[in-house]
């Protein structure tokens, strides 16, 4: 008999997030609930309720899927129930979008935050700067982003001839808000690496040394800036973010 619970409350998913460990997220939300509140989880994905069978066949088995709807009922709990007969590790978020949003935790808002699957542009700089975007990128916008590396003069031309998504001409955490990315402290801690105050800053200055390729490199760079991240938040005590 499986005993694992099959729902995670929001305090525990939101440690996760912004790091390497958060789970797929997978909102089965019916579209009217979707308009009236047109915001997601970060990374997460609308899927309808009947498709998450279909929409999760390729999904990497050992990963682990929250579902989510809007008040963390019905469809989210038969979604991963259907997703655990597959063998996935599924469990519901408890209250749903609507707990998470009332709790002030991250959100993105559908009307100015490009949908997953579209690419981004970032320029093929590898300073600290580039290699935190592409971080929030990955971390709190789309895990499987799609990252196109060009020149800083090519950078809108190359997004509007692609369909991809060149962040506004702005500082970051501007320019993230501008995004639909709604997480004070997440721009609170892009900015003390703005500013040289983490200790990761130096660190993301010489890993360029190490890569080729920019890829590579802003791959590479993900669990350190995790790290910086957990960091972050635990020199404040924070509970949130």
């Amino acid at each position: 008999m499986d005993h694992r619970p099959h729902s995670i409350h929001a305090t525990e998913l939101l440690p996760l997030l912004g790091t390497g460990k958060a789970p797929c997220l997978i909102d089965v939300s019916i579209p009217e609930d979707v308009a009236s509140d047109p915001w997601r989880l970060p990374t997460a994905r609308h899927v309808p309720h009947l498709n998450v069978q279909h929409q999760c066949a390729l999904q990497a088995p050992d990963s682990p899927i929250v579902t989510i709807c809007q008040k963390g009922l019905k469809l989210s709990h038969g979604a991963a129930a259907v997703l655990r007969g597959m063998g996935f590790d599924a469990r519901a978020l408890e209250g749903g979008n609507s707990a998470w949003r009332t709790a002030g935790y991250p959100c993105l808002a559908l009307d100015t935050a490009p949908p997953p699957g579209t690419p981004w542009v970032l320029p093929a700089t590898r300073t600290p700067k580039v290699l935190v975007t592409a971080w929030v990128i990955r971390r709190w916008y789309d895990q499987d982003a799609i990252v196109l590396w060009v020149s800083p003069v090519h950078l809108h031309d190359v997004a509007a001839r692609f369909d991809a998504h060149a962040l506004p001409e702005a500082p970051p955490g501007q320019s993230f808000a501008a995004t639909g990315l709604m997480s004070p402290d997440l721009m609170g801690f892009i900015a003390s690496i703005e500013t040289t105050t983490s200790p990761v800053t130096s660190l993301l200055g010489v890993l360029p040394n190490l890569h080729e390729r920019d890829e590579d490199l802003a791959r590479a760079a993900l669990p350190f800036l995790d790290a910086a991240w957990l960091q972050y938040r635990q020199s404040d005590r924070q509970e949130v973010v």
